[in-house]
């Protein structure tokens, strides 16, 4: 039996959850009353609790297993500083059993945090076909989960590296998805929080660097893009991310104007994509389909001045999108828009039409900030002054328009509906 409190306080409180080893939940729940309150407890350690609050603290004290009680003292001691850590963990018990039993004991089970990798990798999966907001919505809700776990209990310490990795994931993912949706500001800060959790996990910290360079692409912050995925390549990047940190220093080098270091860097990401084994290659944002390597090969020789190879690029890919999986809607939308500026570079606006028409029916949750900002593209080389007085032309500009304000209106009223 362990000496009662003389006054409990939420640092005391705090104190017996954690040496009970369980989460806010539990602790709420083994109590009778709210999370909140037990959250409380947690934030204001000088918070008094009222008097059948003490008593409730007691008897939960009182009622703790040996050692637990056990553990609530040592983490007395150690707040007063009358034991180093080591000797407090020590006095547990004499032997090594019990050593083990402080290092392996967990408020989660290695179930539930493979649980957790698999949704993440689900929602991964789910992303080219799932409009943005409502992907985001799940990822939000996935993280806080994830967050939860992470801070609610105690975790071995194998479990903790794991459950940030997967978080930096999920963090990674919402970047991309805020971009995707235009909120640049944001995508930022989910990337660099992705980067700092992936670097505390001791993990590859690839898909960090992509989103980070992607978004600084779509805000047109080409040399930074560059850079970033740079950076990415540098720290050791393996697998389907180096053939994609490589084809964006490709295809943001080729937009800032530096012709050479895009065809380098586009040489190194053929040739990497060259040995990826056929099962590294899913629908994943993660992966790299041939399709990703095609939107790159187009932007790289469009903006180094090769028409004809952008449209030799583009030859792969058909007049039509198949909801069957067949392609990716996003990436085979923004092959044709592609296709459709070589079309305009080489005086053919007629061809332009002809690819671009079937990409103004894609559904409106499936028009995100890629396939905008090509159209935007597309949309800047039709206002030139020799299409002017071209009828096809003036007549895409319009339907252009209407595409992107469909585009705007939608996303606007799924984020208001999250």
């Amino acid at each position: 039996m362990t000496d009662l409190v003389a006054t409990w306080t939420g640092w005391h409180a705090n104190a017996l959850r954690q040496a009970l080893r369980m989460t806010n939940e539990e602790f709420a729940e083994h109590l009778d009353v709210s999370v909140r309150t037990v959250v409380y407890w947690r934030t204001q350690p000088e918070w008094v609790p009222r008097q059948g609050m003490q008593q409730i603290l007691d008897v939960a004290l009182q009622q703790a297993p040996e050692l637990a009680q056990a553990q609530f003292r040592r983490l007395l001691a150690e707040r007063d500083g009358i034991e180093p850590r080591g000797a407090a963990i020590a006095s547990l018990s004499g032997d090594p059993a019990s050593l083990t039993e402080w290092l392996t004991a967990t408020s989660s089970s290695d179930e539930e945090i493979e649980r957790i990798d698999r949704a993440v990798a689900a929602l991964a999966e789910a992303h080219p076909l799932t409009p943005a907001p409502m992907l985001l919505t799940d990822a939000r809700q996935l993280q806080t989960k994830i967050q939860r776990v992470l801070t609610g209990g105690r975790l071995r310490h194998r479990q903790e590296r794991e459950l940030l990795r997967v978080n930096g994931g999920v963090l990674a993912h919402m970047s991309l998805l805020l971009s995707d949706l235009n909120a640049s500001r944001a995508a930022d800060d989910y990337g660099n929080a992705a980067l700092v959790y992936l670097r505390e996990a001791a993990a590859s910290e690839a898909i960090a660097w992509y989103v980070l360079a992607k978004n600084a692409r779509w805000s047109h912050r080409y040399l930074i893009a560059a850079d970033l995925a740079s950076q990415g390549l540098r720290r050791g990047s393996s697998g389907p991310m180096t053939v994609q940190l490589a084809c964006y220093e490709a295809n943001a080098s080729a937009l800032a104007g530096n012709a050479s270091r895009a065809r380098a860097a586009m040489r190194h990401a053929e040739e990497q994509a060259a040995a990826l084994p056929a099962a590294q290659v899913t629908a994943s944002p993660w992966s790299f389909p041939p399709e990703r390597m095609t939107i790159f090969r187009l932007s790289v020789t469009l903006n180094t001045g090769d028409p004809d190879g952008a449209l030799l690029a583009a030859s792969d890919v058909g007049p039509s999108w198949e909801p069957d999986g067949a392609h990716v809607p996003a990436a085979w939308a923004q092959i044709r828009i592609g296709a459709g500026i070589a079309c305009l570079l080489k005086d053919e606006p007629d061809g332009a039409v002809e690819h671009v028409r079937p990409v103004l029916d894609l559904p409106p949750g499936l028009r995100i900030a890629t396939v905008t900002g090509w159209l935007a593209d597309l949309d800047r080389h039709l206002a030139v002054g020799r299409y002017a007085q071209v009828p096809v032309a003036a007549e895409l500009r319009q339907q252009i328009r209407v595409f992107m304000t469909t585009a705007r209106e939608t996303q606007q009223g799924e984020e208001d509906g999250t």
